[in-house]
């Protein structure tokens, strides 16, 4: 697809370049606190910069600012060989042809301006380049990512298959894991768990379920030479995919025990009991078990998060934010004392509160403990940082409760005793 000629495209460009050099982030103090993060998505980690690159390297043309799969074509249209420079004029054109129909003069003029920080009013080879791929960026943005609100849980999911449309062989799967473990780590977490879906991850695609597990284990392992994390992988049962699925989901878990962390059901909440036999062989293997639940504001019943507990046998709610619209569901969570993992950013984004009426601080002062995640970071186009801001600022959590979020994730992590211990001791003690 062509560029969008609707876009005003100075405020689209100026707009990217803030997101590209600093992201709305948190206060010092949570930039330098470790963190631990229990709850995040491969396949929602992606970033968007992956996206496009991938997409123009497996020759998917049909993404927004996409079509253009070699940039170096570009400048077919119109003659670098005596000035070595694109001016004004050329830029335009340029854009005109690529699309961008009600670019003017005098916006590429201000583009190439911002560009160069105003030293000049043409382009070189690079910087050209820079400004195009910056303007494909924008475009693709709002496609594959969203920063507002959707009405439901179902409507956000659906991004998820722009994302997947990149999942083309083990290269990709091998790169979107190191730089989920490298974004992680910059973002100052020592243990992540991350998780993906081997159904969703080969849908379409023909996949075979380990080789895609093999390319996601050699990009975390890549980035875990250079970095000082923990991470561990679950794998994560799609609900909706149906039963066929599930027991094929199974059995792969099954037979890479060791490659994974823990299990998690994801996808839909609606009769969850109906999966109890499939749980009950996880369980019967020792596998640690966390279930989304009790999260849309539609199918998330109160009590499918206390389902997920007795009779699924999990012993973490993925969100569960829910059970605050029935005080049984909550007294059940507690009792049990299972660990919410809260997502605040992605409950407001998937319509399941307002950001004001999130449940965190009144589950927290219930006394059911909590820990701080991003859900989906790539597709929701935050991080863990910010999401402590968030929980700060506008929850009203202090820096003491914060640290005490971690030290719960360790603590309930489903990473080896050995692993937990080892962040504890030099983190958190």
């Amino acid at each position: 697809a062509p560029l969008s000629s609707s876009c005003q495209w100075d405020a689209v460009w100026r707009e990217e370049k803030d997101r590209q050099k600093e992201k709305r982030g948190a206060p010092f103090e949570f930039v330098k606190l470790p963190k631990v993060e229990l709850h995040r998505h491969l396949e929602g980690a992606v970033r968007l910069r992956t996206i496009l690159e991938e997409a123009r390297r497996h020759h998917i043309d049909h993404l927004p600012g996409v079509s253009l799969q070699d940039t170096k074509q570009l400048f077919e249209y119109f003659d670098m060989t005596e000035s070595g420079v694109v001016t004004v004029e050329e830029f335009t054109k340029a854009c005109k042809e690529m699309g961008m129909a009600d670019v003017t003069n005098e916006q590429a003029r201000l583009l190439i301006k911002t560009e160069t920080h105003g030293a000049k009013e043409d382009l070189n080879f690079k910087e050209f380049e820079h400004l195009l791929e910056v303007l494909m960026l924008a475009e693709l943005r709002p496609y594959v990512l969203t920063d507002k609100p959707f009405p439901n849980l179902k409507s956000l999911l659906d991004r998820f298959d722009r994302t997947q449309l990149v999942f083309k062989d083990e290269e990709t799967f091998t790169r979107i894991a190191f730089e989920a473990v490298e974004d992680a780590f910059n973002e100052g977490i020592r243990l992540l768990e991350l998780r993906y879906a081997p159904s969703f991850c080969s849908m379409g695609h023909d996949h075979a379920f380990n080789d895609v597990l093999k390319a996601i284990q050699k990009g975390v392992r890549q980035a875990k030479q250079l970095y000082d994390i923990e991470v561990g992988l679950l794998c994560i049962a799609v609900g909706a995919m149906g039963p066929e699925e599930m027991e094929k989901t199974v059995d792969f878990l099954l037979e890479n025990r060791d490659a994974f962390v823990g299990f998690d059901l994801a996808g839909a909440e609606t009769e969850l009991t109906q999966w109890t036999a499939p749980f009950r062989r996880v369980r019967d293997a020792g596998i640690p078990i966390t279930c989304h639940a009790s999260e849309d504001k539609d199918t998330g019943h109160p009590f499918n998060a206390v389902k997920a507990i007795e009779e699924l046998g999990a012993s973490r709610i993925g969100h569960g934010v829910q059970i605050i619209q029935d005080p049984r569901a909550m007294e059940a969570v507690k009792a049990h004392d299972v660990l919410l993992e809260i997502s605040v950013s992605s409950n407001y984004l998937c319509g399941c509160f307002p950001m004001g009426a999130h449940p965190a601080r009144t589950l927290w002062n219930f006394g059911i403990p909590l820990c701080v995640n991003t859900d989906d970071p790539g597709i929701m186009s935050l991080d863990l940082q910010g999401e402590y801001r968030l929980w700060h600022d506008e929850l009203g959590f202090d820096g003491a409760e914060l640290k005490e979020t971690n030290k719960y994730a360790v603590e309930r992590s489903f990473l080896p005793q050995k692993a937990r211990q080892r962040v504890m001791d030099k983190y958190f003690k």
